[in-house]
């Protein structure tokens, strides 16, 4: 091999071995999303942590998981639906996990949590349900077409029923509400914030 190969061959491999060590750098530097887990009952602090930007703002917010248990969307509709003449006909199975939120504010005056963003993924963590907030605007007057989170009154408590569907959106047949949630899904983790330190609940439903 000559020289001149020789050498474009040694400059490779240096600059392999030069592109390696900054990846294996900026890996060692990064600092690891931490994970916190709760138990459902547990007041969970958010202190500044967030799902998507610092601007959520949630210093002074808490949250608690009181209870969750799987429902249909009548179900729903009979036990905290505004309008009881909502209920379908055929919308009779256990296609939802209500969720009991207790949400506690001490001192912010601006902020709020964005439940919207709040996933439901179960054990075997290959899908997630998400809030549906068709139905859940059937069961509080304050959720608007945009309303993604919830902002309470300073120094208060609020509980609210969430209902989570999987992440579908069928406006025709409504597929969410009419095929029941699998059996095998009875525990599951319900993120609550994202970064700098990722909170999660630890969810198991109600037989």
């Amino acid at each position: 091999m000559s020289r001149r190969k020789l050498a474009i061959l040694a400059m490779s491999v240096l600059a392999a071995v030069l592109i390696g060590a900054r990846i294996y750098q900026v890996n060692a530097e990064a600092q690891p999303i931490v994970a916190q887990h709760y138990s459902m009952g547990e007041w969970v602090e958010l202190k500044g942590s967030f799902l998507n930007t610092s601007s959520e703002s949630t210093d002074g917010y808490s949250v608690k998981v009181k209870s969750a248990r799987l429902v249909s969307y009548n179900e729903y509709i009979a036990e905290f639906g505004l309008d009881k003449s909502k209920a379908m006909e055929g919308f009779d199975k256990k296609s939802l996990i209500n969720i009991e939120w207790e949400i506690r504010n001490i001192g912010n005056a601006d902020g709020g949590v964005l439940v919207f963003e709040c996933k439901l993924i179960p054990s075997r963590k290959n899908m997630y349900y998400i809030p549906s907030l068709s139905l859940w605007q059937e069961s509080e007057r304050f959720v608007g077409e945009y309303s993604f989170g919830v902002s309470i009154a300073t120094d208060s408590t609020y509980t609210t029923n969430i209902p989570y569907k999987v992440n579908i959106l069928d406006p025709v047949n409504y597929t969410e509400f009419i095929n029941p949630i699998s059996a095998d899904d009875t525990s599951f983790e319900l993120i609550v914030c994202n970064a700098p330190v990722r909170k999660v609940i630890d969810v198991t439903l109600t037989p």
